[in-house]
């Protein structure tokens, strides 16, 4: 919704860098007394951790921005569940992650993904347009590179004690303010900050810089410590029933079947994705 309401008046881009540029101002607050630089710093550690900030936060957010201008909510939600996949997938490829896939890891993916095409299909509007394919591709984009970067911040958490988590945050936003800001010089020329005075531009900057943004990414990078990078992503799962939630306690929107519906079968996918602890057995002496 921030995002939709940005875009009506700032340029897709240079929303996307508003977005990262206060995000690093947030963090840097709360990050103070924290940042002190390792030795090694400036060498492959800062290089590759740039290289993931730009994969999953800066060529994402701008696909992201761009993409919406011409893609409906809808769609743009059920192209969102994909990022697990994509996760999964790219994890197989690259990362070695067969040793981690198990049916219950894919069934539960599939069964999540189904709840939210119950959620969003009925309400799917295709106008057949060339720019809404364009919109498509950018958000199928947006999911691609979004998983590279998961993939390659687990690599960077799991092995790195020179770039720590809270310097690693910092650094790939850093990395993708820069990215986006050359984007925003070459295709939509100097940032207008007059555009920010109304409340619903500056609110809106505030939104997702803050909660989407730093402390999103503080929290989403411990869980691909703790979780790994596939069971991470399905973050993605929870967009819908929350937002169908939220709507209904704050304007009073009864969800329809399928929507209801929609929202058990993602919970219950969220069981799904739970490790199964392996039972031992132990002799006890007495």
């Amino acid at each position: 919704m921030a995002i939709k309401y940005l875009i009506e008046e700032v340029p897709s881009f240079t929303s996307a860098f508003y977005r990262v540029f206060f995000s690093i101002i947030f963090l840097v607050i709360i990050y103070l007394r924290k940042l002190k630089i390792r030795k090694g710093f400036w060498g492959k550690e800062l290089f590759f951790a740039s290289i993931a900030g730009v994969c999953s936060i800066g060529i994402p957010f701008s696909l992201l921005f761009w993409g919406e201008r011409f893609v409906s909510p809808s769609i743009a939600g059920v192209l969102n569940g994909t990022v697990p996949f994509w996760t999964l997938i790219i994890s197989l490829l690259f990362f070695g992650g067969l040793k981690d896939v198990t049916i219950r890891k894919c069934l539960g993916l599939l069964t999540g993904f189904f709840g939210i095409a119950l959620i969003f299909g009925p309400k799917l509007k295709m106008t057949g347009n060339q720019n809404e394919v364009y919109g498509l591709i950018a958000i199928i984009g947006m999911a691609i590179f979004y998983s590279i970067g998961i993939n390659l911040n687990k690599k960077i958490l799991s092995h790195n004690k020179i770039i720590i988590k809270h310097i690693n945050t910092i650094v790939q936003q850093v990395a993708s303010l820069i990215y986006l800001g050359v984007i925003v010089l070459l295709t939509e020329g100097l940032p207008n900050l007059s555009l920010l005075a109304s409340p619903q531009n500056y609110l809106s900057v505030i939104y997702l810089s803050l909660f989407s943004t730093c402390i999103a990414f503080i929290i989403f990078y411990h869980l691909i410590l703790e979780f790994g990078p596939v069971k991470a992503s399905t973050v993605t799962f929870f967009v819908p029933p929350i937002a169908l939630s939220l709507d209904a306690v704050i304007y009073g929107r009864q969800l329809s079947l399928y929507e209801a519906l929609g929202a058990a079968i993602i919970i219950l996918s969220m069981f799904m994705l739970k490790e199964v602890q392996k039972k031992t057995n132990s002799k006890i002496k007495r």
